[in-house]
């Protein structure tokens, strides 16, 4: 337990409250302009939700102080993860640290340095499976494009010994891309939402139940083979030790890998696309270093060193539109964070968001600079935690990244996207989403 002496106080409240609804409605309208008012008031500002006390963290210390959690005064708990539980399991992103800690220790031999160049060439095949069936002029529906592109290399790099073109493997990919399109956060915060007689939860049902019995076969069918093939499910289903995981943890770890590995991946790929339309030098920069770079078949982690602008790229859009723009966890005790008291029970919310726009910490916060992180290593940055940190860090996240970077170098050397004729704006929803983007595809010429 976290001691609270004499000397804290409580947070500052967020201006602009209403008396009964609080801080709802300008949440609802506008929750990045909300967002962005904060730092300005400290370090820990309160919002109010009716009666009930939020606190937002503002300063990269005190995210640290949260995340890294060393006095285990916070916790992934409250109404909103076990609503969320209902919906995905109680894998790694859901579950309470206490478990936390064994789950991540069972499965992270699957994510170690020395399998990245093996998952990077299933991901290199899937994407030129994908972009080789575009066409010039084509306009891309970019988000859903990404969607389906991300999810196409997820599903690879967990079951490689599967035919992705087979039926039942195609007919799955969609049913788990509706799957993640139905993950917003009023149904998150109102799982009874899902429960009503609409056609979208029929869908939503029936795309849960599919992915499930499938699961429930490859875990079967792995744990008889025994067969190390390369991929995230053999490393799921086996053990060095007597302790493993159950077939149900490895179930919940794979929904939530496929839920991450499918929305972060697709929202940070359709990002990076309409910065690149945007800005033609900056395009053709990142073009000729991937064309200059190709092939990209060695190790993972040379190849991505041999592309340090499109790295900056894939940087600065996780820092610029990072997807997992907020997050919640739950004091169990009465604590502080700083000198500001959170008493136990406190919702805190942490959003990566407020923290990579802080001019303090990024220059020009609002402009997008890849250049900002030439020579400089963004996960040792302070204040970008676009993965989270600590012990609930996402376990991914060097994949994510190797995927990200080889990804889009391995689009843009062979096509270019012309720029939305329409706005394009963030949307937040479950992830800060470009809501409006689409794009026109040319040809790329040889550099």
């Amino acid at each position: 337990m976290t001691a609270v002496g004499p000397h804290v106080d409580r947070p500052p409240r967020a201006p602009g409250a209403h008396p009964l609804l609080g801080h709802l409605k300008p949440l609802l309208i506008d929750p990045l302009g909300l967002l962005a008012v904060l730092p300005h008031l400290g370090d820990v500002v309160e919002l109010r939700f009716g009666r009930t006390p939020t606190y937002v963290v503002c300063s990269p210390e005190a995210a640290q102080h949260v995340l890294r959690n060393s006095d285990r005064a916070f916790d992934k708990g409250g109404t909103f993860y076990e609503n969320v539980r209902s919906m995905v399991g109680d894998g790694m992103a859901t579950c309470p640290l206490a478990r936390h800690k064994r789950l991540r220790r069972l499965a992270q031999p699957a994510f170690r340095s020395d399998r990245m160049t093996g998952y990077a060439h299933t991901i290199h095949a899937q994407v030129d499976a994908v972009i080789s069936s575009w066409r010039p002029g084509q306009s891309l529906d970019v988000l859903p494009e990404m969607r389906a592109l991300a999810a196409r290399t997820t599903f690879a790099t967990m079951f490689s010994r599967r035919e992705l073109d087979a039926p039942e493997i195609a007919g799955l990919r969609q049913a788990v891309t509706a799957f993640v399109e139905h993950q917003t956060i009023p149904r998150m915060v109102a799982p009874s939402l899902n429960r009503l007689p609409t056609a979208r939860n029929h869908r939503y049902r029936e795309s849960e139940a599919r992915l499930l019995r499938f699961l429930d076969g490859e875990i079967a069918a792995y744990r008889a083979d025994g067969t190390d093939h390369g991929d995230l499910m053999s490393m799921f289903t086996t053990s060095l030790d007597s302790d493993r995981l159950t077939d149900a943890e490895v179930r919940d770890t794979v929904v939530t890998v496929l839920l991450g590995g499918i929305t972060t991946t697709a929202v940070s790929h359709a990002w990076a696309l309409h910065q690149l339309s945007l800005d033609p030098a900056l395009d053709a920069a990142v073009a000729a270093e991937a064309q200059a770079a190709a092939p990209l078949d060695d190790s993972a982690a040379d190849a991505v060193d041999r592309l340090p602008l499109t790295r900056g790229v894939v940087a600065e859009v996780l820092r610029h539109r990072v997807a997992s723009w907020i997050f919640p966890r739950v004091a169990v005790t009465d604590t502080t964070i700083g000198s500001r008291r959170i008493p136990a029970g406190a919702q805190v919310l942490l959003s990566p968001y407020v923290l990579h726009h802080r001019p303090d910490l990024f220059a020009t916060p609002d402009n997008f600079d890849p250049h900002r992180w030439d020579g400089r290593d963004p996960h040792r940055t302070k204040g970008w935690l676009p993965f989270g940190a600590g012990e609930s860090k996402c376990i991914g996240y060097e994949l994510a990244f190797i995927e990200l970077t080889l990804s889009l170098a391995h689009i843009v050397r062979t096509w270019r996207l012309l720029p939305s004729p329409a706005a394009v704006r963030p949307r937040p929803r479950l992830h800060l989403e470009p809501h409006g983007l689409t794009l026109r595809l040319a040809e790329r010429a040889p550099h």
